[in-house]
This record gives structure tokens, C-alpha cells and sequence, in this order.
């Protein structure tokens, strides 16, 4: 076997080494996605958009839009934390 046709093997089982690792890379974030996001609409309740919207107008009036931008975001941050802790003792179900 030549010199050339060594390169030319080599390159071609790193291309697909490297498409191989893309695809792995790709199908990890899908399923750090679907633990992550938040369930379907079909699954969630009718009335959690109304209470959240209502619990939103309510408190924004006296904490302040800066200060309620932090309680929301922290409690977003709250909830993926506890869905994705959910997920890892679930077994990524």
C-alpha cells in the first residue's frame, strides 16, 4: 500500500469519525432537550397559564418589573433544575 493511499484511508476514517461525533453530539442535545423542556401542551393543566398569568399581574405592581424579571428568572431556573433532576432519577425516561 502506498503513502497516498494510506492518507487517503486515514482521511476518510476521520471524516467519519468526525460525522460519527456529530451525530452523537447532535442526538445528546435532542435528549438533554427533552428532559429540559417543559411538558406538552396536551399534558399540562388548562388553568396553569391562567394562574400564572394572574399570579404575574398581582405581584407585578408591587415588586416592580426589575425586581419581578429576578423572581421570575429564578424560579424558571428553579423549575429546570427540579425537571431535569425528575428526569436523571427517572432514568432519563
Amino acid at each position: 500500500m502506498s503513502r497516498s493511499d494510506e492518507l487517503a484511508e486515514r482521511k476518510a476514517r476521520l471524516i467519519a469519525q468526525a460525522d460519527l461525533q456529530r451525530m452523537q453530539a447532535l442526538l445528546a442535545w435532542q435528549m438533554a432537550r427533552s428532559i429540559v423542556a417543559p411538558p406538552a401542551a396536551e399534558t399540562r393543566s388548562r388553568r396553569s397559564r391562567t394562574v400564572a398569568a394572574t399570579l404575574i399581574g398581582f405581584s407585578l405592581p408591587f415588586l416592580g418589573a426589575g425586581r419581578m424579571r429576578r423572581v421570575v428568572r429564578a424560579i424558571s431556573i428553579g423549575i429546570t433544575v427540579l425537571r431535569a433532576f425528575r428526569a436523571w432519577r427517572a432514568g432519563g425516561r
